[in-house]
């Protein structure tokens, strides 16, 4: 389970790598566009952008720009992912609210994507870059904060009902359901409200839903998608 929250943590760190990239050049290295789920996960892009401007307005919101202003629409509008340094995967805001119900329509711009052949889901929070400590730029919120202050939010893809789904204490529960050992730990805790435990029973439950290759409640991303 570790290794996705040490994902997230890279996803953050190499955030701030681009971030101090585009201050001094104005430019990032090439960025590589998908269609599809099928190319991403066969790593076969659909186009590429040549040092492009990457405009991070907050460590989960980041805009890919050209001096094109057709070509910069075409980017949000028209891709479902994009990856930066090689390593760093933003899905498309726009692709998801046109796609899914519920909870996409809070998100703006390409945001940090983690993902398999099971499950997906997205970072998001609103905060401010330039009001956050090292320790609370990768990490979230310090432990003495108590709740969860909207700094980091996770958006679960639900490819089966076509929802995106903010992950508070509610959504968290019934994801829950289908693993009850996990749903009678978490809604036992004193503390579940708070975003620290949050994030640790949601990356239990995405640990979990990876590793049910044969379950038939979690089909395989690629079964679900329309392409």
């Amino acid at each position: 389970m570790r290794t996705y929250l040490s994902k997230i943590i890279a996803l953050a760190a190499l955030l701030t790598v681009s971030l101090q990239l585009c201050a001094q050049n104005e430019s990032s290295d090439s960025v590589y566009l998908y269609k599809t789920w099928t190319q991403m996960f066969d790593l076969t892009p659909e186009a590429v952008v040549i040092e492009p401007l990457v405009q991070v307005n907050n460590p989960y919101e980041v805009e890919i720009l050209t001096v094109d202003p057709e070509v910069n629409e075409a980017i949000i509008n028209n891709f479902v992912a994009a990856t930066l340094s090689d390593s760093i995967w933003l899905v498309s805001s726009e692709y998801l609210k046109r796609n899914f119900k519920g909870d996409a329509k809070n998100l703006y711009g390409f945001v940090p994507l983690v993902y398999n052949e099971k499950v997906a889901f997205a970072v998001y929070g609103l905060t401010s870059l330039w009001d956050m400590s090292v320790v609370d730029f990768l990490f979230g919120e310090s432990e003495s904060s108590g709740v969860n202050d909207g700094r980091k939010e996770y958006y679960y893809i639900d490819f089966l009902n076509r929802k995106v789904l903010r992950v508070t204490p509610k959504v968290l529960s019934g994801l829950l359901e289908d693993y009850h050992d996990l749903q009678m730990r978490y809604e036992g805790m004193k503390d579940y409200k708070k975003s620290e435990i949050i994030e640790d029973y949601f990356l239990k439950f995405i640990e979990r839903a990876s590793r049910a290759s044969n379950d038939i409640m979690r089909p395989y991303i690629l079964d679900l998608v329309k392409e």
